[in-house]
C-alpha cells in the first residue's frame, strides 16, 4: 500500500517524525513526502526530499522557494487569496499524483485553532472517501473512525474518544480502563476523554456515526 505524509506549518519534531515515518513505512509499498509551504523547507532542512511542494509560500517567501527548487523539489505554486488552505491542497495534490491508501497530516495540529479544525474536517472527507487518514504531531494522533470495528495501537497514554456525529450509537471498547457496552456518546459530553489502553492495542465497535479518537500524551 502506498503512504504519503503530507507536512504542515504545525507543531513538529524531526525524532517523532522519523519514528512514524518507520512505523508507517514498516509494510508500505512507497512512502511519499508532500511539503505544505513551511512543511516543504522543514523537510528539506532535515535531509528529505518532498516529491512535491505546495502552497501560496506566504510563510518562507521567494528566498524559501528559491532554497527548494535549489534542492530539486517540485513547487507548485498558488495565489495567497485562495479557497482551500496550504494543507487542504497539499492534500488533494496527493490524491491526485500519488493516490495513497494511508494519508497522514503531521504538523497539521498548531496554534491557530481554525486551521486544526480544518484539518479534522480533510481528515474526516478522506475518511468518507476510503482513505486511511489522521493528524499526528509530537503529542497528538487524531483519527475518524465510523461504523464498523476498529483495531487500535496505540503506544500512547491516553485515548479520547468524542462524538464527531451528533450522537454516535453502539460503542463498545474492548481492552480499555474504561469499557462501553453498546453505549452512545451524544454532542454536549466530554465522558469519552482521558480513556486508557489496558495494553498496547485495543477494540473499537461502531454501529451508526463517527467518532473522533485522540491519542494523547503530555511530554513528547
Amino acid at each position: 500500500m502506498r503512504k504519503a505524509f503530507v507536512v504542515a506549518g504545525g507543531a513538529k519534531e524531526e525524532k517523532d517524525f522519523r519514528s512514524l515515518l518507520w512505523s508507517e513505512g514498516e509494510d508500505a509499498e512507497e512512502v511519499v513526502l508532500i511539503g505544505a509551504d513551511e512543511g516543504a523547507l522543514w523537510l528539506v532542512e532535515r535531509g528529505f526530499r518532498p516529491a512535491l511542494a505546495v502552497g501560496d509560500f506566504d510563510t518562507v517567501g521567494d528566498e524559501g522557494v528559491r532554497r527548494l527548487k535549489a534542492a530539486g523539489v517540485p513547487v507548485r505554486t498558488f495565489a495567497r487569496e485562495k479557497d482551500a488552505t496550504d494543507t487542504d491542497l497539499a492534500v488533494e495534490a496527493a490524491r491526485e499524483e500519488f493516490r495513497p491508501g494511508v494519508l497522514v497530516v503531521y504538523g497539521g495540529i498548531g496554534t491557530r485553532f481554525d486551521h486544526t479544525l480544518a484539518n479534522v474536517h480533510i481528515v474526516y472527507r478522506l475518511v468518507r472517501s476510503g482513505c486511511q487518514a489522521y493528524l499526528a504531531d509530537p503529542h497528538n494522533r487524531i483519527r475518524l473512525l465510523g461504523p464498523g470495528v476498529h483495531v487500535l495501537r496505540s503506544a500512547f497514554p491516553f485515548v479520547s474518544l468524542l462524538p464527531w456525529s451528533e450522537e454516535v450509537r453502539g460503542i463498545t471498547l474492548r481492552g480499555f480502563r474504561y469499557p462501553l457496552d453498546n453505549a452512545s456518546l451524544a454532542w454536549g459530553t466530554s465522558r469519552g476523554i482521558s480513556n486508557e489502553l489496558l495494553g498496547r492495542e485495543g477494540e473499537i465497535r461502531i454501529r451508526e456515526g463517527y467518532l473522533l479518537v485522540v491519542e494523547s500524551r503530555d511530554t513528547p
